[in-house]
This record gives structure tokens, C-alpha cells and sequence, in this order.
């Protein structure tokens, strides 16, 4: 199943897709804790900021579903964008009404009371539901409680440990008594695989409760564990809200509920921060992050020291003659400007400035002077126009860099976007090669069909027709009923496992008169009226213009009352009559060879090899029989045959066993109907046992 991933995605790692997604083709638009990989199916791409994209990745996968993770699984987390990134994969899903859509969001809509983003999430929910009984595309929604992590670096949990590491203090907005709504990742990679394997295919909201019935208290003891020195503080302006009661549809229907809590997880968490972070380096590292986090204020420190180390160099050694060759003060000037930018040239043009006015005053020249002459200010004009050339050109060096890495990360997105999709061509052509080879209806299929197909005993063609045609047709409701010349009844001779009982042992052929004109052409019904009594198909097969056997399909689906369905199962049932008419005129070929001469008693070797393929199919629970043994007393064998045809069904069959006793078989008869085919034996002067089937299978057993 192709699957799309998209929207609060940050919480997805690979543990995560192998439990929910197992042997799926997943693309994950957003942020991820995975990375790509083909092996396990796995795509991992950023959300696609133009439209042209975006449609591309749905014509080209063809999604099955999509899994949009909402902003309000993060706690306190930014919901700006929601709506419309959620409109727009509705959009394109809405053409396409095979694909399923699971829309997970947070747990305000569970909420007793009402606010802001109750509101917001509720209209989440109803653009979802718009869409579709607008496009008849199926929607789930799943509102969950927050999720968390120690790894995802805009989650809720993760910014608090943060705010641990760098502050000591943590500042909960909510009262201690505030419930703790989180749910493990685990758990709902659980659930996610439970949805996806039973869908519910009409739309559904699915509650997710509270089972832990934990609060903020709990989680301020569970982080003190964690770190000690920590101070927490409240600020208790938020409003104390509660979950609805557990309506327990979801624990009903899937057999599932939250089993991790957030405290059971919070110390590995802890560690995933901190080695996430990198807290626990050495003393280089930790001053590196350090300066990382606070750049502007160390470049403030280090720009006025520099300016300082400077203006000491100048009074240094300002009278030095090799110095003098030197303007120390455009040396800061030209450094401060070229590594820092244009406005760090400008400052350390004005600090510079001000440290020559200070030189001026002391060797007794006053600014006025300065000022009025010209020529004096032309050191001023080059300071400023030296640190705003090298700035410049830092920055433009700066912005080129930056340009030319997006440019270099751009091209490298658009080579593996290409790569993927040439892989994927690759695996689309394998498969559809090895479906083409392997498919239900292609040539090769056929080919195989007819090999199967290939036998002359009826009854062992009946076990082979019926496990071809459930297969090809992937129905389970079959059965084969056999006429008899003029008598108008059809009797059963096999049936599909899954509804042994339900088709009755014999049937009036005139039962189905709506049905009778389209077999009589050679052609198959189908019951698109859904008239009562009548299976969902029928087909005929034909002997020299009559007909000599019925195929049923009892039920068919919605997706089964189809055009191609119907020539498929007409293909199949001309296969099938070709192969029984063969097998029939090489019975009708044999059968002097079969019968002990003038009867219809079937010789020792021919009735052991029709009770083998009698027994087959009732251990395969496709047929049913009763095997007796017969004793004629005052009667010879041609005189009990006689008897045997006018008391017992067409489809019965009676031959000499290995102890040379008379035995029959009754085709499709169980033990309620067994006492009158008894008593009508016994009256006409049979006396009759039951052979135990069990002994008939040790028999067969010794036998092979």
C-alpha cells in the first residue's frame, strides 16, 4: 500500500514506521526523524512549497491513503498554516475515491469547555468531513492526546528540557491540577497499524481517552528525578480542562488502548535529549554551543575588546617609526569590517573616530579646527568608507555563499526527487512484469487452467474446477449441480467449503425461470435485479443442446457486479465445459469397461477409485456421502441393480468391493437424511449397514 505522511510529521521515526507501516511504500512530506531509505520503502521530502510539485508527487504515486498529522498533536505548539496545508492535500485527494484519508488531531475537540482552538480544531474537522460528502473520498478522524518527544526539537517536552538545561527553571503556564493528556508514539504507531489493517469504511470520528489520569504535578515530580537543582514555577492563568468520558468504541471495535506513560518513558526521553544535544560533551563543545546560542552578545564583547587591544597597540606604539608606516586604527577598522559585516565596519569606523579626535585633543587641536578645515576630515571619510566597503563586500560574499548553497541544496533535491521516481519506474515495470506473468487472467494463467483442467474422472474435474475457480475469481460461494436427462431436477455434486449447508442437495431446474431464457443462449445470468431465491451468477453447461450441469456463485460483492467479472467467470465456465465434455464422452467410452456387464455396478477397481475421490472431497469439506453395504437376499446382482436404479438418485453410484460385497455410495447425504433412504432400502428387500466413516479411512489408508 502506498502511503502519504504529511503535516506534523516531526514525531515519525523509523521504529515508528515499522511498527505502523509494515511492508508499505511511504512517502513523508515534512519534517522526520527518518531518512530515506528504498530498502524498507521509506521517502523522506520536505513539504513541496509550489503547487506544480505538489501535484506531481500525487499523479506520480497514486496514493492509497494519507495520514495527515495536525499542529495540535504539539502541546502549546504553532498552528499558523494548518488549514490551508491541510485544504490543499484535500484538494488533490478529492478526484480519487479509492484513496482514504486518516486525519490525526489533538484532543481539544474532546474538551468540556470551549475556547479558541476547540474552535479551530472543530473547523479542521468539519472541512475534512465537507470534503468528503462533497467527493466521496473516506475520512477517519482520530483525536488524540498530545504527543511527545525527546528528539523533536518544536515539541513540547523537548523545549521543556531545554529550558531545564540552559535556565534551571521550568514555568508551567497551567494549574499542578491540569490533566496530562500525552500519548506514546508507540501507542499510536499500534493504533495507526490496527486502522489501516481493518478500515472502517464508513466515516468515523474515534475518541482517544485518558487512561493514566496523570497531571502537570506528576510530570514536575518526574522531572525533579531527572534533574535535582531544577526550580518550577505556575502561573496558574489557564482554565483546568477535562477529556469527555471514555465512550471505549475504539478499545471495542480494535482491541486496543494506551499502554505507555509519558513518566515510564520521561528518563529515556531525558537521554535521547541529552544526547541529542550534546550535553554531556567535553568543556570545548559545551563553550562552542555556547557561543552558538549567544552570538550577537560575544561579537559585542569581542568587538569592543578588539577595539580596546587597538586603541592600547596605538598609544603603545604610536611613536614607534615603523609603526608610523602604520594606521593601526584602519587595520580594526578593515578586520571588524570584513569578518563581521557592514555594520560592524561602520562601528569600528565611529570607535575609530572618536579614538583620532581623542589623539587630535591631546596634541592641543580642537574639533573646531577640525571641523573647518576640510583637508582634516578626509582620515574620517576613509575610516567610514573603508568599513562600509569591507562590510559590503562581506556580506555580498556572504549572500553569494548562501545563494549558492540553496541553489547546490535545490539541485540536490531535484536530483533525488528524480532518482526516486526513476527507481520507482523501475519497481512499478518489475512488478507489472510479474503481475503480467502472474496474472488471474493472462495467457499464462490460462494456459495453467487448462492444464489442471486436464481429467477424465468427473468428480476428481469437480475438486480441480473448484479450487481454480476460487482462486481466479477469489469467491468462496460456488457450487456445481448435475442434470439428468428429462427429469428437470439438478443434483448437487460439490460445494465451496465456506457455505457446505447452505446450498440445498437438489434443485428444480424450473425454480429458475428469470434465468432460464439467458442459459438456454450459452450465455451467463446475473442477478442484477436481486431477486430473492436466485444466486448472484449462473452458467450452464451443455451437451448436444441440453443442458448437464449448473455453476452458481452464490454471493458476489459490489465490486464483482461488473462487466469484467462476468466475461471472466463466462471465460472460465467455457474452459470447464470444454474439459467435462471430455471427461464425459471418455466415461461414456470406457464404461463397458467400468460396469460389470448389463448393470450399472461398477467393478472392483473403478468403485475403490470413486470412493477415493467421494472421500477426498468430503475430508476437503467440499461434499458430503454415505457409504453402505448392501445385501440382497433372494436376489441376484442383476435383480438388485435393477432395484437399485429406480430406488436411489442419478448421481449415486453402487459397485463390488474388495470383499466382493455389494456397496453404495450416496452422494451429498448426511444423517438426517439417511433414515429414509434406509427405510426405503429395507422395504424393498435390502438389508442395509452403515459402514463408520472412520474405518473407511483406515481402510483407504492401508490401502495406499
Amino acid at each position: 500500500m502506498r502511503v502519504l505522511l504529511v503535516g506534523n510529521t516531526g514525531y515519525i521515526t523509523e521504529t515508528f514506521m515499522e511498527e505502523a507501516f509494515p511492508e508499505c511504500q511511504a512517502l513523508i512530506l515534512g519534517e522526520a526523524q527518518v531518512k530515506t531509505n528504498r530498502k524498507k520503502g521509506i521517502v523522506h521530502r520536505p513539504f513541496p512549497e509550489e503547487e506544480a510539485e505538489l501535484s506531481d508527487l500525487f499523479l506520480t504515486y497514486e496514493f492509497e491513503m494519507v495520514v495527515f498529522f495536525s499542529n495540535y498533536l504539539t502541546f502549546h505548539g504553532s498552528t499558523e498554516g494548518e488549514a490551508e496545508k491541510l485544504r490543499r492535500v484535500l484538494q488533490y485527494c478529492k478526484g480519487d475515491r479509492e484513496v482514504r484519508i486518516l486525519y490525526l488531531t489533538g484532543p481539544e475537540g474532546m474538551y468540556d469547555t470551549v475556547t479558541g482552538k476547540t474552535l479551530l480544531v472543530c473547523e479542521a474537522e468539519e472541512l475534512c468531513r465537507k470534503y468528503a460528502a462533497l467527493h466521496g473520498i473516506q475520512v477517519t478522524t482520530v483525536r488524540l492526546p498530545y504527543l511527545y518527544s525527546g528528539t523533536y526539537e518544536k515539541d513540547y517536552l523537548f523545549r521543556l528540557f531545554e529550558e531545564m538545561e540552559d535556565q534551571g527553571r521550568i514555568l508551567f503556564p497551567e494549574y499542578p491540577e491540569q490533566g496530562l493528556f500525552f500519548l506514546s508514539t508507540l501507542d499510536l504507531a499500534e493504533l495507526l497499524y490496527k486502522l489501516t489493517d481493518d478500515w472502517e469504511e464508513t466515516e468515523v470520528v474515534w475518541n482517544i481517552p485518558d487512561v493514566f489520569h496523570l497531571t502537570f504535578y506528576d510530570l514536575e515530580k518526574g522531572l525533579r528525578k531527572q534533574n535535582r537543582s531544577v526550580r518550577v514555577e505556575w502561573k496558574k492563568e489557564a482554565v483546568v480542562e477535562h477529556l469527555a468520558a471514555d465512550d471505549k468504541k475504539v478499545r471495542y471495535r480494535y482491541g486496543w488502548f494506551p499502554k505507555i506513560s509519558i513518566l515510564e518513558e520521561l528518563p529515556d526521553l531525558y537521554a535521547q535529549f541529552l544526547e541529542k544535544t550534546k550535553r554531556k560533551t567535553g568543556r570545548a563543545e559545551q563553550l562552542r554551543q555556547l557561543f552558538s546560542r549567544h552570538k550577537t552578545f560575544w561579537r559585542i564583547v569581542e568587538f569592543t575588546a578588539g577595539s580596546l587591544f587597538f586603541e592600547g597597540l596605538i598609544r603603545l606604539l604610536g611613536n614607534s617609526a615603523q609603526f608610523k608606516m602604520i594606521d593601526l586604527r584602519l587595520v580594526c577598522i578593515v578586520l571588524f569590517g570584513s569578518l563581521y559585516g557592514i555594520n560592524y565596519g561602520i562601528a569600528a569606523a565611529a570607535v575609530e573616530t572618536l579614538s583620532l579626535l581623542a589623539a587630535y585633543q591631546e596634541q592641543g587641536t580642537g574639533w573646531q579646527t577640525l571641523f573647518y578645515e576640510p583637508s582634516n576630515w578626509i582620515p574620517f571619510i576613509f575610516y567610514f568608507a573603508i568599513g562600509s566597503i569591507c562590510g559590503y563586500v562581506r556580506m555580498k560574499n556572504r549572500e553569494n555563499d548562501a545563494f549558492v548553497r540553496s541553489e547546490n541544496r535545490l539541485m540536490e533535491e531535484k536530483f533525488l526527487f528524480m532518482r526516486d521516481l526513476y527507481q520507482e519506474t523501475l519497481q512499478d515495470k518489475r512488478m507489472y512484469k510479474k503481475q503480467i506473468l502472474g496474472s488471474r487472467d493472462s495467457f499464462g494463467k490460462i494456459f495453467d487452467i487448462t492444464r489442471k483442467l486436464d481429467i477424465v474422472q468427473p468428480q476428481e474435474l469437480y475438486i480441480e474446477t473448484l479450487q481454480v475457480m476460487e482462486e481466479v475469481l477469489e469467491n468462496k460461494s460456488f457450487a456445481f449441480y448435475s442434470i439428468r436427462k428429462n427429469n428437470g431436477f439438478g443434483r448437487l455434486e460439490i460445494a465451496s467449503r465456506e457455505i457446505q449447508g447452505v446450498f440445498p442437495n437438489s434443485i428444480r431446474i424450473t425454480d429458475f425461470r428469470e434465468a432460464l431464457e439467458t442459459l438456454e443462449a450459452g450465455e451467463v445470468w446475473a442477478n442484477r435485479q436481486l431477486l430473492d431465491g436466485y444466486p448472484a451468477y449462473l452458467s450452464g453447461i451443455r451437451r448436444n443442446g441440453e443442458l448437464v450441469m449448473l455453476i452458481c456463485i452464490r454471493e458476489a460483492g459490489s465490486e464483482q457486479m461488473t462487466l469484467y467479472y462476468l466475461n471472466l467467470f463466462k471465460i472460465l465456465c467455457g474452459l470447464v465445459e470444454t474439459a467435462l465434455l471430455r471427461a464425459m464422452d471418455y466415461q461414456d467410452a470406457v464404461e463397458y469397461r467400468q460396469y460389470l456387464p448389463d448393470t450399472h455396478i461398477l467393478k472392483t477397481e473403478f468403485f475403490v477409485e470413486r470412493l477415493r475421490l467421494y472421500h477426498t472431497m468430503r475430508e476437503k469439506h467440499l461434499a458430503s456421502y454415505v457409504l453402505l453395504a448392501l445385501e440382497h437376499p433372494g436376489m441376484t446382482l442383476l435383480q438388485a441393480d435393477a432395484k437399485l436404479q429406480k430406488l436411489v438418485r442419478g448421481n449415486d453410484v453402487w459397485g463390488i468391493s474388495e470383499d466382493n460385497g455389494l456397496y453404495l455410495i450416496l452422494s451429498q447425504t448426511d444423517e438426517a437424511s439417511q433414515p429414509v433412504v434406509l427405510e426405503r432400502l429395507t422395504h424393498a428387500g435390502f438389508a442395509c449397514r452403515v459402514i463408520d466413516e472412520r474405518r473407511v479411512h483406515t481402510t483407504e489408508g492401508e490401502k495406499g
